[in-house]
């Protein structure tokens, strides 16, 4: 092979192909990829184009709306004629207009009534977004809400949410302990935790009369049922929840356990 012909699978020959003419090559692959490569090139030649003349367009106008009319211009020497100086306003009013509207050219593709309608989809958003918070808050529609009351109803749910699973935790260690005491029913119905009950149980202790519920006299709140729960665990089994530990006897409880609640420990 001569020094003048080149080997048809060599890098310069391949890279020769991007600036074939697509009727020239007979391989429909090749061809197809060398028709994509030049429309994209194309197409971003066409938007440069458009962007720089866009934005040259602009300048222009701008720098000609900061030049003042000239004397000699047919519009100014009317509007001379009616009693107009320069630097005046138009109008009679002390408020009137001494400058022009700014205009800007619409460059992009988007239809004229697009930014109107993203104005108004984020404004939308932000309705949704608070709506939202206030629903997670507790907070009813048309409330006037304050960042300290939005802290306090958090805080006050973030307690809630604590005091339920300090409750969960105790009737477990309760019902465990018991058990190994040999201790069937729990003194009150929330030492335990509640149990799961099938239709056919519900629907026998409706129908029961002599099965009945807590009356409105032994309803307790979160709050009272954890401090029952806790003094019937350190009474009975010498086991503070809030250290975790099941003293020895009641002196050994009295001496080493800091107290009774959750911020004595």
């Amino acid at each position: 092979m001569s020094d003048e012909e080149e080997d048809y699978m060599s890098d310069k020959f391949l890279a020769g192909l991007q600036d074939v003419r697509p009727s020239l090559v007979h391989s429909r692959g090749t061809k197809r990829q060398i028709e994509v490569e030049s429309k994209k090139e194309e197409l971003k030649k066409r938007q440069r184009k458009t962007a720089s003349s866009g934005n040259a367009d602009n300048v222009r106008l701008q720098q000609s709306l900061n030049k003042p009319i000239p004397a000699d211009n047919k519009g100014f020497q009317l509007l001379a004629k009616m009693g107009y100086k320069a630097g005046s306003g138009l109008g009679k009013t002390s408020d009137a207009r001494t400058e022009p509207v700014g205009i800007t050219i619409k460059t992009g593709r988007g239809g004229l009534g697009r930014e109107a309608a993203v104005a108004e989809l984020i404004l939308k958003r932000q309705e949704l977004r608070r709506a939202h918070l206030h629903s997670k808050a507790g907070i009813e529609s048309g409330e006037e809400v304050t960042t300290e009351a939005y802290r306090r109803r958090a805080t006050h749910r973030a307690e809630e949410r604590k005091l339920q699973y300090d409750i969960k935790r105790c009737q477990q260690t309760c019902e465990s302990l018991d058990h190994k005491s040999a201790i069937t029913e729990p003194d009150l119905y929330f030492f335990w935790p509640p149990k799961q009950k099938d239709e056919n149980e519900t629907q026998s202790d409706a129908d029961d009369p002599e099965v009945e519920g807590p009356s409105k006299e032994e309803l307790y709140s979160p709050s009272e049922q954890l401090e029952l729960l806790t003094g019937y665990l350190r009474t009975a089994y010498c086991f503070c929840y809030w250290c975790g530990t099941n003293y020895e006897d009641a002196e050994d409880l009295g001496s080493n356990c800091p107290g009774l609640t959750r911020d004595e420990h």
